[in-house]
């Protein structure tokens, strides 16, 4: 076979091949990219760089991985399904990475923390629903008429309601009320996100009792309009309506985000909220000597020997680090119990620890490797004191 046509038709059982692979093979990495195969060196060696920059973006991470495995029951086809080889997971996480940054730290991540902030929950075709106000003044622009939703008012007479004040919807429709309520648990101090859901399917022949089915916190009337129950306070929280449609095979959603009134989001956003977070990763490596106008002393650490079979390791830690000293960490036995003290230095006054306690000398049992920061709050001079780098939950947990 002559040497032009052999290189032919080697490239062409080559790049029947290639189109197949999506994989490392040798030196040599293959991608399919709008149906072309690109090919680049394999990358063998990664660091672990933790530049500003690049430990911010991944602490945006971790609230918005947390807060859709709390929505996860209820987030299925939420944008669409899996189209395009992205699943609904992937374009969550995509949709909200930047919107409203959360820093928790690594041991607030580890425990299962979680901050309810205006993330976008659903995203598709149809038409958003308008949400006028927060909490117990939320108002939809659904009209009902002059529908009141009383014990009485039955499934039937809610959607003739909706279907005939209102040309966006159709017999068949659903209307869904999420309420995901900041808490902070008890014992942990921990801020977690806990979900209400309801739904109703717009059935003109239903006599079933509304109230029974679905939520009056989500289920109410304002200004003649789907509305927030205006008698509820709600707290820290948000909330949404979703408007769904099975269409031919497909469930077609409207795009929406959580409207949010949560009074803790604001401690787990901005620079104080981010320098705690970065602290509880072990810090940034940006070039020290790089002109920042930012200065980041070395944290006031009680140094700690290094951990000895069968001990445990209690550390502690001031913030910020010219507030005040703290004494009493070390390694002990498992079970030990152990004196701690935190001492305020000059204009500065002992705020708490990072597990909530608020007692400056105390005692703690060493069941495991720990690591407790006493936060100590600066005095202006009108008398009051304003918290230093404020910690959102418990930090009482091993490593």
């Amino acid at each position: 076979m002559p040497t032009l046509l052999l290189n032919s038709y080697i490239m062409a059982r080559l790049n029947g091949i290639l189109t197949k692979l999506q994989e490392s093979v040798g030196s040599f990495t293959f991608k399919q990219n709008g149906g072309q195969t690109v090919v680049s060196e394999k990358i063998t060696q990664t660091t672990n760089a933790k530049t500003n920059g690049q430990q911010k973006q991944r602490m945006k991470w971790t609230n918005v991985i947390r807060m859709y495995q709390v929505l996860t029951p209820y987030l299925k086809l939420a944008f669409g399904g899996a189209r395009n080889g992205r699943s609904d997971y992937n374009k969550f996480v995509s949709a909200n990475l930047g919107k409203a940054p959360v820093y928790l730290t690594k041991q607030e991540a580890q425990a299962g923390a979680s901050i309810v902030a205006p993330y976008e929950v659903t995203h598709d075709s149809i038409k958003s629903i308008k949400i006028n106000g927060k909490g117990n003044q939320a108002v939809t622009d659904i009209s009902l008429g002059d529908l009141a939703i009383t014990d009485e008012t039955t499934v039937k007479e809610f959607s003739n309601a909706v279907v005939q004040s209102n040309g966006l919807y159709e017999y068949g429709d659903q209307i869904t009320f999420f309420l995901v309520r900041q808490e902070v648990n008890d014992v942990t101090m921990l801020p977690m996100a806990a979900v209400d859901a309801c739904c109703v399917v717009l059935d003109k022949a239903s006599e079933a009792k509304l109230l029974t089915v679905v939520d009056a916190r989500g289920f109410s009337v304002q200004e003649g309009r789907l509305a927030a129950l205006a008698t509820h306070e709600f707290g820290d929280h948000g909330l949404v309506w979703i408007h769904s449609r099975k269409e031919a095979a497909k469930t077609l959603v409207s795009t929406q985000h959580l409207i949010c009134e949560n009074n803790l989001l604001k401690e787990y956003q901005g620079q104080a909220a981010y320098q705690r977070a970065t602290e509880s990763y072990g810090g940034v490596s940006d070039v020290y000597l790089r002109p920042n106008g930012v200065l980041n002393p070395v944290e006031n650490s009680v140094p700690v020997a290094p951990s000895v079979e069968g001990k445990k390791t209690l550390r502690l830690s001031a913030s910020p680090v010219n507030g005040g000293t703290v004494s009493g960490g070390g390694s002990f036995d498992k079970g030990s119990r152990v004196s701690i003290s935190a001492v305020a230095s000059g204009d500065y006054s002992f705020s708490r620890w990072s597990d909530g306690d608020t007692s400056a000398s105390r005692t703690v049992t060493v069941n495991g490797d720990m690591s407790l920061t006493a936060y100590f709050t600066k005095t202006t001079s009108g008398g009051e004191s304003s918290e230093t780098n404020p910690d959102g939950g418990g930090g009482n947990l091993g490593d």
